[in-house]
């Protein structure tokens, strides 16, 4: 028997299958396209944090220097212990130096003040009072929960985003001692889980744009660890624009990015919050920065 003959196709059938194969195409052609814009936008982030990276060993190297630096003279403040000066010719680790800071300012510091808590004073009933006036107020969310130094008040509001603190700073103005000679906003981190960024920058603006009459430092976020590369690329997105911003505006900005990034031991174990020890590095950071910033 003969071979069957496949039946031809009209040619009403021949362009639905050709319409079906252009859009096909059309769609492999925009999968392509975005798949392209993504791998851009990767490579660009990759490219930012190996900018990071290279600058990360230099700040760690100066911080190291700028601990002994910062931290208050045994001869102007009651000492229980003394601490054992590192050899001239060898430069202290950043634990070492970092624990003789704790142990010194332990002695003079503000006080923390969570949210909803009364801005009474600078210090607490376990705690001596401090032998001068406050003349540094850090305001910001969890990140700022143990921040201490000397002569430095921190009021600490869990949780809060960049329009709570614009809420709390009128109240908490009013309420501070004329000691008090600049601000320091620690804010942002849980503004990048809204993921509307140009939202954020707003928010940001109009912080700027508040008067207080004193010297207003930002304190820039610090970086994720193991949250996903989606919260990390928000935050550090955010921070390179705060860099810029805070210049064009005329405001200190404290660098803690580079600082904190991929610094295990910085971190506790969520991966959001300073450790221990990340908190005095934040807070010798941030010492350090306003230490070196010209007086008007």
């Amino acid at each position: 028997m003969a071979a069957a003959v496949p039946a031809s196709t009209s040619p009403r059938e021949d362009n639905v299958l050709l319409l079906r194969a252009y859009k096909k195409i059309a769609d492999l052609k925009e999968d392509i396209r975005r798949l392209s814009d993504e791998l851009r936008q990767k490579e660009s982030l990759l490219t930012s944090v190996v900018d990071v990276a290279s600058e990360q060993s230099k700040r760690i190297f100066s911080l190291t220097t700028a601990l002994q630096d910062t931290a208050p003279r045994s001869g102007g403040l009651p000492s229980s212990e003394s601490v054992e000066p590192a050899a001239p010719h060898r430069p202290p680790s950043p634990m070492s130096v970092a624990a003789a800071t704790a142990q010194r300012s332990s002695q003079v510091h503000g006080v923390r003040s969570e949210h909803g808590h009364n801005f009474d004073g600078f210090s607490s009933e376990h705690s001596p009072q401090p032998l001068f006036s406050p003349t540094t107020l850090i305001v910001g969310d969890s990140i700022t929960r143990q921040i201490r130094f000397f002569n430095a008040a921190t009021h600490c509001f869990p949780g809060a985003t960049v329009p709570v603190i614009l809420d709390k700073l009128p109240s908490l103005l009013d309420s501070l001692p004329s000691s008090i000679v600049r601000v320091i906003v620690h804010v942002g981190s849980c503004d990048t889980t809204r993921q509307h960024s140009e939202l954020t920058k707003k928010d940001f603006n109009a912080l700027f744009l508040k008067s207080c009459g004193k010297s207003v430092f930002i304190s820039g976020l610090i970086p994720t660890l193991g949250r996903g590369i989606g919260r990390f690329s928000r935050i550090l997105s955010l921070h390179t624009w705060l860099q810029s911003a805070c210049m064009s505006q005329h405001l200190g900005f404290i660098d803690n990015f580079n600082l904190f990034w991929d610094r295990p031991s910085f971190f506790r174990n969520d991966g959001l919050h300073p450790s221990r020890h990340g908190s005095r590095m934040l807070a010798a950071n941030i010492q350090h920065a306003i230490q070196c910033t010209p007086h008007d």
